[in-house]
């Protein structure tokens, strides 16, 4: 029996389709033709192409690839005549990828939570049209795969913890332990064997009750599962809606929330369930939730000064006095203001207080009177103010001369500090000032200070005062 004869023109649309890299079998679907009548057109009778070398300069492309071109574009310049597919494998024949080896790793039931951040979907304001990046932020369980997402504004800490609180609520309970990625809100300092993380941040695992376990830098297969989870959501979700403009964080999070209720209630292929079917068997395995919300605090050192103070912001708050001289860590609330030593032992608790420039003592921080003149610096300033004089001497004695002099003494020193710019006669007359007008703030003592350099003892010059019934009258000469 003959062989049907295949016209020109379906000859020409097999070449066409080839050219623009269409497997062999590909063509035979489309065309309704076998892939045997597609060699002998394509390939002159051949029976198979891997027979023929791809004549190509190899060295060159090689060397081109070792520098970034991807192999998509380099057989765009040096080989559009034949598939990509036959390129692809004639340049692994030449620079082979050796596999590397893996280990399947086997999750145990609500055991970890994977967590990582990863580029979101731009936002659009309906009113000015700028265009607001936004951030992804996917929390995965390994051993069910159930993932909740949730894009936000940044990576910040404040947002970090709290789109967490969610995501425990989303899952009904904490698992153990959590792996993180190494961003600053979660690692302040990433290291392969011995990562520090954020003390914030350990606050709130101690909150909820599990232990953070970073994942080791640049090795993205301790959370291959959130990584994977992440690749799920950019392949289905981002394609659904790269056609859809989102205008409020609120509309992307709602539309993305439906895709992740069909995504945990869709069938896997490798286990015959579905995410949402194997999270019931480790739901009952988490840990309760806690019964109060995490307060976000805020860590940083201060050191403790000779009045037994540290300046938080713009305000002071008393530490015992034995810590003077002493590094300690303070961890800021809204409410409060918490002094630790370095190894983490409670030394004050004040509440914060707002404003600028004030105090909250306790009078038990400081040492009884006559400790204090002894051992810090007291007796300095009084020796200092007996140099500028016998009117400044009689201010540090009046500010010195309480119960707990140390309560005064930084005020003291920045009273003493001027006398390096200003003069001896200008000193005594702020002090004087000071002590007779029973004003002996710093800023007051100061202010008597600028008045002498610029005006001296003498009162300023000022317009007289007159009555408002009086009515003065001038006459304007006429010319």
């Amino acid at each position: 029996m003959a062989k049907k004869r295949t016209s020109q023109r379906m000859e020409e649309q097999i070449r066409i389709l080839y050219q623009k890299g269409y497997t062999l079998r590909a063509i035979a679907r489309v065309l309704k033709k076998s892939r045997p009548t597609i060699r002998r057109i394509l390939f002159g009778g051949v029976e198979s192409s891997k027979d023929v070398p791809l004549q190509c300069d190899w060295e060159l492309i090689r060397k081109e690839h070792s520098k970034g071109v991807t192999l998509k574009q380099l057989h765009a310049e040096y080989a559009a005549d034949v598939s990509y597919l036959r390129f692809w494998r004639e340049f692994r024949k030449l620079k082979p990828v050796a596999p590397e080896p893996t280990i399947r790793l086997h999750h145990k039931p609500a055991e970890k939570t994977q967590i990582d951040f990863t580029d979101g979907i731009s936002i659009v304001d309906r009113e000015t049209g700028v265009v607001r990046k936004t951030e992804l932020f996917l929390g995965v369980l390994p051993f069910s795969s159930y993932t909740f997402g949730e894009f936000v504004w940044d990576q910040k800490l404040p947002t970090f913890i709290s789109v967490q609180e969610r995501m425990w609520a989303f899952f009904g309970g904490v698992t153990p332990y959590v792996v993180p990625d190494n961003l600053k809100s979660g690692v302040t300092r990433a290291h392969l064997y011995d990562p520090d993380a954020n003390p914030t941040y350990c606050d709130f695992a101690n909150h909820m009750g599990f232990a953070v376990l970073p994942a080791r830098p640049y090795t993205p297969r301790d959370k291959a599962a959130c990584e994977s989870g992440a690749g799920v959501a950019q392949r289905q979700f981002y394609q659904e809606v790269r056609s859809r403009t989102f205008y409020s964080l609120e509309e992307l999070n709602h539309c993305f929330r439906d895709y992740l209720d069909r995504l945990n209630r869709a069938v896997m292929k490798d286990h015959g369930i579905s995410r949402l079917e194997r999270f019931e068997a480790e739901r009952s395995l988490l840990k309760s939730l806690p019964p109060g919300r995490f307060e976000v605090s805020e860590w940083q050192q201060a050191k403790v000064h000779p009045d037994c103070h540290i300046q938080i912001g713009r305000n002071f708050y008393s530490v015992p006095f034995r810590f003077v001289g002493q590094t300690v860590r303070v961890r800021r609330t809204s409410k409060m203001i918490e002094v630790f030593t370095v190894d983490g032992d409670g030394v004050a608790a004040h509440a914060k207080i707002e404003g600028v420039g004030k105090f909250s003592t306790l009078d038990a921080h400081y040492p009884e009177a006559q400790v204090s003149l002894a051992r810090f610096e007291c007796h300095h300033a009084k020796a200092e103010a007996e140099k500028i004089g016998p009117e400044c001497l009689a201010l540090v004695n009046e500010l010195l001369s309480g119960k707990y002099p140390l309560k005064y003494l930084r005020r003291t020193q920045g009273i003493l500090r001027l006398s390096r710019s200003s003069s001896k006669e200008a000193m005594a007359y702020a002090a004087k000032q000071s002590l007779t007008f029973r004003k002996m703030s710093l800023g007051y003592f100061q202010s008597c200070v600028r008045h002498f350099e610029t005006f001296g003892a003498r009162p300023a010059p000022m317009k007289p005062l007159r009555e408002a019934e009086d009515l003065y009258l001038h006459n304007k000469e006429t010319p």
